[in-house]
């Protein structure tokens, strides 16, 4: 619909309705008699868009609504477009500014940049900024992130500058520049002129020059306050060396011009910490910048997969001593970001903004350092390269693999619950495996006829819950029955794709400190389902990146490589025995029905246990099919309070999931660039 006007400058309100979107949707207002002019427009979770847009462009411009979601350009299922007198829009734009913004946090208005006094001295800027909180939002470009919400962060850091000046007085950071032969004399001027400017009088800079470089009247010219170190007298200038923190620069990595300003007042914060690593993006031939990586907090099966960490990182000075007297020859980034990850994860702090930009495409991951890191943790594992070209640890058993009791819930729904349980029996490579089916009042006498078939087999058991739903209190009361050390919460909607499923769930969960595996499954038409839960986009609990086709790596290559998470879904689930009944097992009494596999795995987490993501593990999940959907008062109901425990029990979490950047997307977990930021500053 268009809507003809013929002054400069006009006020009207969009008032439409979205067909049910597949996946996220995006509306823009566009105008002008070439479509000059567009405006992003917030559509709600309901799918209805109710804003008021302000017009130019000169006479005979066009008003009219775009839509769009993952198919493509879609139509609005009702629309009206009509103009508004200035008084009844400023009404309507006050109305909305002040209601919205006495319903938000303090720290939420600060995010969005709305102090007291911007929201009545510009109230316009105050509404566009409170849209941005609805559901769906075009996405924002990185260039358009960088103008939006990174200058809030650099406004922050000018308004601090002596905040922040006397946190520099305070602590010694000594750039080290890591040894590689063949660099070129201007790459490591520029590094070392990048550490330089940045720390401030009175902050010693040693930087480390490759033995290559011979000529010390050339390296004199080229660097003439620069302490020349070579590697084999590395460990005595470190023994010597005043700084407890070292600054690991590559050639290829530029610090950003507030590197120091982030760096050092969150290293003053954090005195226990031993490696600090930051977000970074590239740099393209024209200075441009490109790709940003903004990352999760600390998760070592990811770094081993990714590198993710990147190539500047702050280390600790008397570990890394200790890695060089332990080690001899100093590794990459990618090795040290290993070594001291390994240690404890508590150890290792990540900053979310963009600390350095990387130039060039060497790769992070170096397959001898991984095997080698392995090989000094004493880990029965083997490196090969997976089908999509990264690098894949297979773990192995180092005796007699455990039996593993297999859960599967039930009422009724044969047509699926066959090809789950046949699949599992049939495909399932696994030497000591047993089938617990636990049948939650079933009437329908295929299934029962089925049950009994299936109960002559000697892995299967099939036990009666003779009582009202509650998938906590089914699943607690099968283990009480199950034989195994290890647990495998498995739906009757699941179907096993891959033999070795098992092996790589059970394998990875046998691995120091991991309590619990989740598994890579898809919808029946390929598109991927679950890669992992995430906490706070949404409101709550939901899948990381959504419904994305089956072959998308997701973002940084998540969704296809194995990773640290906050949760994974009991669609496919795999636990030490031992530890579940520790935890106490699912939630019987506040999450009868959802959330409950959330809640298991965030307490596992708090006890000091990793909740990890497989990809190689590979199922078909029909997605809570036999249960059915929350589609009545009572059902709408318990799930109103489930997800008010969650928020309550959980908040901090869902403020900020450690695996989830808060520069990304808070609506939903699309990991689309971040509306506004969340980021906390260090000082």
């Amino acid at each position: 619909m268009q809507v003809k006007h013929n002054t400069k400058h006009r006020w009207y309100l969009i008032d439409a309705t979205v067909p049910e979107p597949e996946g996220a949707v995006s509306a823009w207002a566009v105008w002008g008699q070439q479509a000059d002019f567009r405006e992003s427009l917030p559509v709600t979770l309901k799918g209805r868009i109710l804003q008021v847009v302000r017009t130019s462009g000169g006479s005979g411009a066009a008003l009219r609504l775009e839509l769009a979601d993952s198919r493509g350009e879609v139509l609005p299922e009702r629309l009206s477009i009509r103009p508004l007198s200035p008084l009844r829009a400023v009404w309507m734009i006050s109305r909305r500014v002040v209601v919205s913004c006495l319903k938000l946090s303090r720290k939420r208005r600060l995010e969005l940049g709305l102090s007291v006094w911007s929201v009545f001295l510009c109230p316009w800027h105050a509404y566009r900024q409170l849209g941005r909180l609805r559901a769906f939002y075009p996405p924002l470009s990185y260039s358009q992130w960088i103008v939006e919400c990174e200058a809030l962060l650099r406004a922050s850091v000018a308004r601090n500058q002596k905040k922040v000046r006397r946190k520099l007085d305070g602590v010694v950071l000594r750039p080290l520049i890591d040894l590689r032969s063949g660099w070129s004399a201007e790459q490591l001027v520029k590094v070392y002129d990048s550490a330089r400017q940045q720390t401030g009088p009175g902050f010693p800079v040693t930087v480390l020059l490759p033995q290559n470089f011979s000529d010390s009247a050339e390296l004199r010219n080229l660097v003439p306050d620069a302490e020349q170190v070579a590697e084999h007298d590395l460990g005595s200038w470190l023994n010597s060396c005043p700084a407890g923190w070292v600054l690991w620069l590559t050639p290829n990595s530029l610090l950003a011009d507030w590197a120091m300003a982030w760096l050092i007042p969150a290293l003053a914060k954090r005195p226990g910490v031993e490696m600090m690593y930051s977000d970074h993006d590239e740099l393209t031939t024209r200075g441009d910048r490109k790709r940003p990586m903004f990352k999760p907090d600390w998760s070592l099966e990811f770094a081993r997969a990714s590198g993710y960490a990147g190539e500047v990182l702050v280390l600790k000075g008397s570990r890394l001593l200790e890695r060089l007297k332990a080690g001899g020859r100093l590794p990459s980034a990618y090795g040290l970001a290993l070594d001291f990850g390994a240690r404890a994860r508590d150890r290792v702090a990540h900053l979310p903004v963009i600390l350095w930009h990387r130039v060039g495409q060497t790769p992070f991951v170096n397959r001898n350092e991984l095997t080698q890191h392995l090989k000094s943790l004493g880990a029965h594992a083997q490196v090969c390269e997976d089908s999509r070209g990264f690098p894949r640890v297979r773990y192995s058993f180092s005796g007699d693999v455990p039996r593993v009791s297999i859960v599967i819930p039930t009422r009724n729904m044969l047509h699926f619950l066959q090809p789950c349980v046949d699949s599992l029996l049939s495909k399932t490579e696994w030497p000591d495996l047993e089938v617990l089916i636990v049948d939650n009042q079933s009437d329908c006498p295929e299934t029962l006829r089925y049950m009994c078939e299936v109960d002559a087999d000697c892995r299967v058991t099939v036990l009666r819950y003779d009582h009202p739903f509650n998938f906590s209190a089914i699943n607690n009361y099968a283990v009480e029955h199950a034989t195994g050390e290890v647990l495998c919460l498995l739906n009757n909607d699941t179907e096993v794709i891959r033999p070795d499923w098992l092996q790589e769930m059970v394998s990875r969960l046998m691995q120091p400190g991991v309590g619990v595996v989740g598994a890579r499954l898809y919808f029946s038409d390929g598109r991927l389902q679950h890669a992992g839960d995430v906490l706070g986009p949404g409101g709550c609990a939901t899948h990381l990146h959504g419904a994305i086709a089956g072959d998308d790596p997701g973002y940084m290559n998540r969704a296809v490589l194995p990773q640290d998470v906050s949760a994974v879904t009991a669609a496919c689930l795999v636990t030490r025995k031992s530890l579940y009944q520790s935890l106490g097992g699912l939630d019987e009494a506040n999450l009868p029905v959802a959330f409950n596999d959330v809640d298991y795995c965030l307490r596992a987490r708090e006890s000091g246990w990793s909740v990890v993501y497989t990809p190689y593990a590979e199922l078909y999940h029909h997605e809570s099919v036999s249960r059915g959907k929350d589609d009545n008062p009572q059902k709408a109901a318990r799930a109103a309070r489930e997800v008010r425990y969650m928020q309550q029990r959980w908040r901090h979490v869902i403020e900020n999931d450690p695996f989830y950047s808060p520069n990304l997307n808070f609506a939903q977990p699309d990991c689309q660039f971040g509306r506004f930021p969340r980021v906390y500053y260090p000082w």
